[in-house]
């Protein structure tokens, strides 16, 4: 039996896809979970059911909650499974375990060094499960997924699609900063055929886009690309400064967050796609849209990502 933790969030729902064949038990809020637990707060019980292979995908990036699920809910997982170890355990990490000034094309061996309560939590988490699969002797695959998109897109990149859709979306001129993207749908498929090898793995398409253009992406998904208000780098300072009660104005024009997007940092996912045998769709033209080859009619796919007022 499979256990998949987040079964109802947006790579859960892939992942349910791909082992539709396995007996899959889920955990996590929804009521139609077989466990559900809130892992900020409880323990899970088991009972005496062993799982053959769990895959950790609950966590959150919101900087409030970061350690509390992301690390102290992994630590209340593996406690529950103490009793009846699994032979295979898959954690779904982040890039942003990699510091913010890593770079290009970074591969699995750069060293991590977070900057974020995702990140760091996630790197905790990260180093904590390896200890407790080394003394457990229990086959150990982690993924560190590029920004990813699907179908029941959450967080930051929900909140995007929102605000490009609204027009609410500021890009500073002259910000060229490239990033990393992969479809829940390839992370899912990869998972599927390498779960049992065990090892680090970057998930990225190695399409790197400008943020810009992973923005106007959105409002095309939506039925018509539109194209984003571009402010110089004072301007958006001295509105910032003036308005940053207004929700989408702090959202994307304090400075920490003008910060971050100002940095290119790219994953080389080619050890993932080489090991799982799987070739990366486009997500750019996935979020748009308009890759031809893309199933987006099959399983969990649909032809649009839903995108809901936050």
């Amino acid at each position: 039996m499979i256990l998949i933790t987040g079964g109802g969030g947006m790579l859960g729902q892939y992942l349910r896809e791909q082992f539709q064949n396995e007996k899959i038990a889920s955990l996590g809020l929804r009521p139609d979970s077989d466990f559900r637990v809130d892992l900020t707060k409880e323990t899970p019980d088991f009972g005496n059911t062993r799982f053959e292979t769990v895959i950790h995908t609950a966590g959150t990036e919101n900087e409030e909650m970061t350690m509390e699920l992301n690390l102290e809910g992994t630590k209340r997982l593996l406690a529950a499974l103490e009793q009846n170890p699994p032979s295979h355990f898959v954690f779904i990490s982040s890039y942003q375990v990699y510091s913010r000034d890593a770079g290009e094309n970074i591969d699995e061996d750069t060293q991590t060094w977070a900057t974020t309560g995702a990140g760091k939590s996630k790197a905790l988490a990260e180093q904590y499960i390896k200890d407790w699969c080394q003394t457990r002797d229990i086959t150990l695959c982690i993924i560190r997924p590029a920004r990813m998109f699907g179908n029941g897109v959450k967080g930051e990149s929900l909140q995007l699609f929102n605000d490009a859709l609204a027009g609410k979306y500021i890009h500073i001129r002259g910000n060229d900063a490239k990033i990393s993207l992969v479809c829940a749908h390839d992370v899912a498929r990869g998972i599927k055929n390498i779960y049992k090898h065990g090892g680090i793995y970057n998930a990225a398409d190695n399409n790197p886009v400008q943020f810009i253009d992973m923005v106007e992406a959105m409002t095309a998904n939506a039925g018509a690309k539109k194209r984003m208000t571009h402010l110089p780098a004072d301007w958006a300072e001295w509105l910032w400064r003036l308005a940053k009660w207004v929700p989408s104005i702090h959202r994307n024009l304090a400075p920490n967050i003008v910060e971050a997007r100002m940095k290119t940092l790219t994953l080389n996912g080619s050890k993932f796609a080489e090991t799982s045998g799987i070739k990366y769709f486009d997500t750019i033209s996935v979020i748009e849209h308009t890759n031809k080859n893309y199933p987006y009619s099959e399983g969990v796919v649909t032809s649009k990502m839903p995108v809901h007022e936050a």
